[in-house]
């Protein structure tokens, strides 16, 4: 009887039944019932216009009745995006997963900050890798990038300072300090100049593009601190290099891709980034 029910209320409350169109009009699937309009599904068709069409069916729809239309164009970059879509979202299960400990909260800081490169670069070409290991000198000596993005406005480094209170360092120090109250004790930690370290990482990079004209290649820096981190007496932002919480980053970035000029095809986005992924160890690729 239940199972029954089940039916009856199906049929009386209706479904939703997507049909997909390509740029002329033409039916390209019919009755394909999902519970939602699934971009995915077209990853595997030529690229190209699409629009999903919801029609609402039921028992007591005399005639059916559109819903909602959702037009996607699937090119390389929707394709590109949807892939980095499922990315983050491996990582975030993968978190999850995680026992609560130094690693989990580095590689959660990490992935909050690719989710916004990604809300900020959607609708561009872009490629985002993580854990980017970089030569600092012939003694094999190494340097660690946070996260770097090729965007068509050029290349952005991003370190992440999980430090939390008042935050204190100026450019020549050799470590910066984190003050705040606990248990109504003053502590205060001491951690890498994370500015020296942005240097050291533009330096690592520019040597590696070597016989490229790297001082023609837009490069940005962004120092990016936890929410609960007062910037109190820090080195100010530039045009290159920033420091701002993780609640400023969208907004900083999505100003400096407007004022920048496109300097990437498609194609260099894609050459440099398989030359950093060797050097990285991507999560997944995409």
């Amino acid at each position: 009887m239940a199972v029954l029910g089940v039916i009856f209320a199906f049929l009386v409350w209706g479904w939703d039944e997507i049909v997909l169109r390509d740029e002329q009009g033409r039916l390209l699937s019919c009755k394909v019932q999902l519970d939602r309009a699934d971009e995915g599904a077209l990853i595997g068709l030529a690229y190209g216009t699409y629009t999903f069409e919801v029609w609402h069916r039921g028992l007591f729809c005399l005639k059916p009745r559109l819903v909602r239309k959702i037009k996607l164009v699937h090119n390389k970059v929707t394709e590109n995006e949807w892939n980095y879509a499922v990315k983050l979202d491996a990582e975030a299960k993968f978190l999850r997963s995680m026992p609560d400990d130094a690693e989990k909260r580095h590689r959660n800081a990490e992935f909050l900050t690719d989710s916004i490169l990604f809300r900020a670069s959607k609708g561009t070409y872009f490629k985002i890798l993580n854990n980017v290991y970089l030569l600092r000198n012939s003694l094999n000596d190494t340097t660690h990038i946070d996260s770097v993005l090729i965007h068509p406005t050029g290349l952005y480094l991003f370190e992440n300072v999980q430090k939390t209170g008042w935050i204190y360092g100026d450019a020549n120090s050799k470590s910066w300090h984190a003050t705040k109250m606990k248990e109504n004790v003053n502590r205060e930690s001491n951690f890498e100049n994370p500015m020296a370290r942005s240097v050291r990482n533009e330096e690592a990079l520019r040597r590696m593009f070597e016989g490229v004209d790297f001082s023609s290649i837009p490069c940005f820096s962004y120092i990016v601190f936890d929410d609960k981190a007062v910037l109190k007496e820090i080195p100010e932002s530039t045009v290159n290099r920033k420091f701002v919480l993780r609640s400023q980053l969208l907004q900083s970035l999505l100003r400096t891709f407007s004022l920048a000029t496109p300097v990437f095809s498609e194609n260099e986005i894609g050459e440099f980034a398989k030359e950093l992924a060797a050097l990285s160890d991507q999560f997944s690729d995409y």
